[in-house]
């Protein structure tokens, strides 16, 4: 405590006698000079622990102790042959005193392991990992926890962590020692100690760590010219993690400002000046960590139970190298993000207001169902987004969810009512302002017509969809124009434009991050490879495919692939390995409810 602390006069009087056996001399310079003299003839460590105390908030010695400054600038005279190690929370910051700043890591699991070990407690490695990455791998954190687990679970570690999983601060001599350094914080430089309970909302998860500018938006009410030096007081405190100007919080630190920030009034403004900030950081949607980023705001505004705007940071839409307007929810498909998208939109989809955002989440959720398999869930969404957007007025939405519904109606092998869907949303769209659903339509149309032979009428086809097609497409729409395209060239047996359209894909896929197009295409070449005769090659694109699909969790497209895949191994006469993956598409297929490929499948088993 600060009261305790000796005058340095004292101090070193008793390093003299006692270390060195010499006596002081009256005046404080003398007994300095002495010690010195000491220090330039023999290598000596000095400990000087738990400095903090003796400083004041910006740093520097307080006033009864200013003297201390007169010996650090002896030891670190380099004359002297001593070694001085000074530990403290908090940064030294005297201007005549050089030091080299040492910031201690957080112990790997490697050294809680072993630590555990030796003081004989029984280790349950998943258990020790999950203790570890909650506590940053804090060295007294691991005492106290190591204590605690002997004293009341007699060493069973899982059971001890079962209890207190929950809440990291459950142990009092942990809370204690969080608490005081927040408490002496809120008193030394109540800015930084407002600002270290405002970074508590930040997650640190799936954006593991928060550029400077998104702690200087949590300084609303302080001058942007003192803003930088607030965040500068967290670090000389070692409050707040940092490296190369992004910084977050050890997760016991964030335990604590997080209760702190519940509990005040600046809840709701943080949670705001975050996600405004997650939201305007992010300009284009390019890659999984670009789409993570903004996603960041949608947890602001569930954190307050703010259910349209957080369906508002799914459905904002960005420019990409593709497309002009791509909504948040639909790169997360695009990036292979499909679970986590569909979780999210759930988790608020009744509690959203009616209106185009809803009507937008029903699009982008019935589109993640289409893609994961989930077919008569997918119909039903688009059939709600449909309705929503007739109410509203918004007629792009009612034509895409015609159009989705269609391609719905093609997964399932419905071919005629497909055909049906497809030809209506080409009467609706057609040389209006949404005349790219029915570009896309043509493209559709033109496959569904070459499953059914009907070459006479494909014909027709690539002549209107040249002259129709425009610029304004989306990222699905180029990807899967390339697909139906070497779809509907296979079935016609122009092998050469098949391969040329599925190349095409994988180039489109690789530059736009697009892994279900990269994959269908991927296992399109395998089919083509197989009609060639080329198994080896076409076994290598067939598992490329399914392990993509399989990672994704593209339900829809695997059970097509194992399809495929079965087609080869049929081909190159090795019977149960065929029979394995046709089971596998049939069990796929059947948990979609599409009988006609169910269907389809048993046709090519008995061949």
């Amino acid at each position: 405590e600060k009261e305790n602390i000796q005058l340095v006069e004292s101090v070193i009087e008793g390093w003299l006698k006692q270390d060195f056996e010499e006596e002081p001399g009256r005046e404080f310079w003398v007994s300095l000079e002495r010690l010195k003299r000491q220090l330039q003839t023999r290598k000596i460590g000095v400990l000087i622990d738990n400095l903090e105390p003796a400083l004041d908030g910006q740093g520097q010695f307080i006033e009864p102790h200013r003297r201390y400054i007169e010996l650090l600038r002896m030891l670190a005279d380099p004359m002297v042959q001593s070694v001085t190690l000074i530990t403290s929370r908090e940064r030294l910051c005297e201007p005549n005193v050089t030091v080299e700043r040492y910031v201690l890591p957080g112990l790997d699991d490697h050294a809680w392991q072993e630590f555990f070990t030796n003081r004989h407690i029984d280790i349950d490695m998943s258990t020790l990992n999950a203790m570890h990455k909650a506590y940053g791998g804090n060295a007294k954190a691991m005492g106290i926890l190591c204590g605690a687990i002997r004293e009341e679970f007699e060493g069973d570690m899982v059971a001890y962590w079962q209890a207190n999983n929950t809440d990291p601060l459950a142990k009092t001599d942990l809370n204690n020692l969080v608490n005081s350094q927040f408490n002496r914080l809120k008193e030394l430089d109540l800015d930084a100690y407002k600002l270290l309970c405002r970074l508590g909302c930040y997650r640190y998860q799936d954006v593991p760590k928060v550029p400077i500018e998104g702690l200087l938006c949590l300084l609303w009410d302080v001058p942007e010219i003192r803003q930088r030096r607030v965040v500068e007081s967290l670090r000389d405190r070692s409050l707040v993690e940092f490296y190369k100007g992004e910084y977050w919080l050890h997760p016991l630190i964030r335990a604590e400002a997080i209760s702190r920030l519940r509990d005040s009034e600046d809840w709701e403004e943080a949670n705001r000046k975050a996600a405004d900030f997650w939201t305007d950081s992010v300009k284009t949607v390019e890659t999984i960590k670009d789409a993570l980023t903004a996603f960041e705001a949608y947890y602001h505004y569930l954190a307050l139970d703010n259910f349209d705007s957080a369906a508002n940071v799914i459905v904002k839409e960005r420019p990409n190298q593709f497309e002009r307007n791509e909504p948040l929810g639909c790169a997360f498909y695009r990036l292979g993000l499909l679970q986590q998208m569909k979780l999210a939109i759930i988790q608020i989809i009744n509690k959203v207001n009616p209106g185009y955002g809803l009507s937008r989440l029903h699009n982008i959720l019935g589109d993640i169902y289409w893609l994961t398999g989930k077919i008569k869930n997918s119909i039903e969404s688009h059939d709600q987004s449909k309705i929503i957007a007739a109410k509203f007025e918004v007629r792009s939405l009612e034509i895409e969810s015609f159009f989705n519904i269609g391609l719905c109606q093609m997964e399932l092998w419905e071919i005629e009512k497909g055909i049906t869907l497809f030809e209506e949303v080409i009467s609706m769209a057609e040389k209006t302002d949404y005349h790219r659903y029915a570009v896309t339509s043509y493209y559709c149309l033109a496959f569904l017509k070459s499953c059914l032979d009907l070459k006479s009428e494909f014909l027709e086809l690539p002549q209107k969809i040249s002259s129709t097609f425009t610029e304004d497409i989306t990222a699905w729409d180029f990807g899967y124009r390339l697909l139906f395209s070497g779809q509907t060239y296979k079935n016609l047996k122009l092998f050469e434009k098949s391969f040329e359209m599925y190349r095409e894909a994988i180039q489109f896929a690789e530059k736009s991050h697009y892994t279900q197009v990269r994959a269908k295409a991927l296992s399109g070449l395998a089919e083509l490879y197989r009609i060639q005769g080329e198994l080896t090659t076409a076994l290598t694109h067939h598992l490329e495919a399914i392990e993509l699909l399989d990672k994704i969790g593209a339900k829809c497209d695997l059970a097509e692939a194992y399809y495929q895949l079965a087609l080869t191994y049929q081909k190159m006469s090795e019977i149960d390995k065929s029979q394995e993956y046709f089971d596998h598409a049939i069990k796929l297929f059947t948990e979609m409810e599409a009988p006609k490929q169910v269907e389809k499948v048993r046709q090519a088993i008995d061949k």
